[in-house]
């Protein structure tokens, strides 16, 4: 019997997220609408596109920037060889070939004038070994182009594999649940979810201490030494605490939207009878942020009358 592997799951998860992205084909672009329902940007495109199959954005809010999801831990980053070289240099068409499975993503610089550091000012999706598939602006919406398109002007290219070796440079749930472990095997670390230098020698202790060959990554063996078995363990924000309180669903079938609003996009179908764990949030506000619910600590707000 063919058992799958974390690489095959991740390959059917990124083709699923292209499959979603070129279900899209048509939709207008809007950055002030990117979050609207059938209405996106390049970066809303790829992280929507992602998270209908389950994924969690950490660095940049539910949808991120471009520039932004580039650091994200559940991705390889296929070139260049380091997340500090991203946008030092353009890559061509010996660059594209690295990343033509389904679900790869482009990063370029499209704008030369760009004041951020990694040059990265549009996204794109590989769709097939011969087209990508984003938001390529107002005239255009969401459409299908020659994955050659921005040749000259890739600035990354990244692959989906959140089973991948954590390195310095990424962000997100994953670094989080690392930074966590390293601090309760008694090795002080700042549990921010950034894989900075500081985590890197955090392993390299832990690697020193076991014996084992010193990267300052952290890969398969770092994990098990740690105890960390999923993706995700550990990784829940600190303040947020989940209580046994369960919310059931009354009607025959509700839509669970990204928003409170029909104008948001619809994350999962919810049948009658089913539950679903509410969290204690206390301590925490959700706010409106173009068309964006996301959360601010209350000890750094004020209600407005």
């Amino acid at each position: 019997m063919n058992t799958k592997t974390a690489i095959d799951v991740a390959a059917e998860t990124a083709a699923k997220a292209a499959k979603w992205a070129l279900s899209k084909v048509g939709c207008p672009y809007s950055q002030p609408g990117r979050l609207r329902k059938n209405v996106f940007d390049c970066s809303s495109l790829v992280a929507r596109a992602y998270s209908a199959q389950g994924k969690r954005w950490f660095y940049g809010g539910n949808v991120p920037l471009s520039c932004q999801e580039v650091y994200d831990d559940e991705f390889e980053l296929l070139w260049p060889a380091n997340y500090s070289d991203i946008g030092k240099k353009f890559g061509g068409r010996n660059v594209i070939t690295m990343g033509t499975k389904p679900g790869d993503i482009q990063f370029m610089c499209t704008d030369k004038s760009t004041s951020r550091s990694n040059k990265i000012t549009h996204v794109a999706m590989v769709d097939s070994k011969s087209t990508i598939v984003h938001a390529r602006g107002r005239a255009y919406g969401v459409v299908t182009s020659p994955i050659t398109t921005y040749s000259g002007k890739i600035c990354a290219i990244l692959r989906y594999n959140p089973s991948g070796t954590l390195r310095k440079g990424m962000r997100g749930y994953r670094t989080l649940a690392l930074q966590r472990a390293l601090v309760s095997a008694g090795i002080g670390v700042v549990v921010d979810g950034y894989f900075n230098a500081q985590t890197a020698t955090a392993i390299e202790k832990l690697q020193n201490q076991r014996s084992i060959t010193v990267t300052g990554q952290a890969d398969s063996r770092v994990f098990e030494i740690l105890g960390i078995t999923t993706v995700y363990q550990n990784a829940s924000p600190e303040t947020t605490h989940m209580k046994e309180e369960l919310v059931e669903i009354l009607g025959e079938t509700v839509n669970l939207r990204t928003g409170p609003g029909t104008d948001f996009m619809i994350a999962k179908i919810a049948l009658a009878g089913e539950t679903f764990k509410h969290p204690d949030v206390h301590g925490w506000m959700p706010i409106l942020t173009e068309n964006a619910v996301l959360w601010v600590s209350e000890k750094y707000v004020r209600i407005m009358q």
